[in-house]
């Protein structure tokens, strides 16, 4: 069972001198992390770092960029500090929840999600990660009232349809747990995780 991250964005150069030159440096960080080399990413987001200390942007996206590399830690240091720099930041708020949930900190990782999905309601990913750290806790219905609510709001978040049907199984909702996965290969025909769990359910089901 898998949490989602975001991608990195590019931030628009604005007029300002000092500002130009750490948001190049900055998007040339962006570029390096969009092919896949986060070594330089992240000395390019260190760099606009020390250009500019406010720039909210080279934060998160230093932090996604430690997040690829599995420095946890740093990630959520850095998406602290982003956060700090912009309250509002419910991406930051839902990325570092993920990483926490890497950290086996499932608890704050809720916390972190709860908050991101306050600020933004329509926030299915949010809700699918918050999931997904409550599936962890043994908290079956809570995930389940996520799942729910993230496929409520995306009908097409296939992990979301899996993973409830992961959630059904724990709660022995057998048939209900295989509609949702019939669901999900309708319009997901490729999900290969949920033909073998479809044909698990199939034998409980018979028996």
């Amino acid at each position: 069972m898998k949490t989602l991250l975001l991608s990195f964005f590019l931030v628009v150069i604005s007029l300002c001198a000092n500002a130009q030159k750490s948001i190049r440096i900055y998007n040339r960080g962006v570029e390096f992390a969009s092919q896949g080399n986060y070594e330089k990413a992240l000395i390019n987001f260190t760099r606009a770092i020390a250009e500019d200390r406010l720039l909210t942007e080279a934060w998160f996206n230093r932090a996604l960029a430690k997040s690829k590399v599995r420095d946890y830690n740093g990630a959520v240091e850095d998406y602290t500090i982003a956060i700090s720099l912009q309250p509002g930041f419910s991406l930051a708020y839902n990325n570092r929840g993920a990483d926490k949930n890497e950290l086996n900190d499932h608890a704050g990782a809720i916390d972190d999600y709860s908050q991101a999905v306050r600020l933004n309601p329509g926030y299915a990913r949010a809700y699918y990660n918050r999931g997904v750290a409550q599936f962890h806790l043994a908290k079956y219905e809570l995930a389940l009232a996520d799942f729910s609510k993230a496929i409520e709001l995306d009908k097409n978040f296939a992990d979301a349809w899996f993973n409830r049907a992961l959630v059904k199984i724990q709660l022995e909702d057998y048939k209900s747990a295989l509609s949702d996965l019939d669901t999900l290969l309708a319009f997901m025909p490729g999900y290969v995780r949920a033909y073998q769990k479809r044909d698990e359910l199939k034998k409980i089901i018979d028996k």
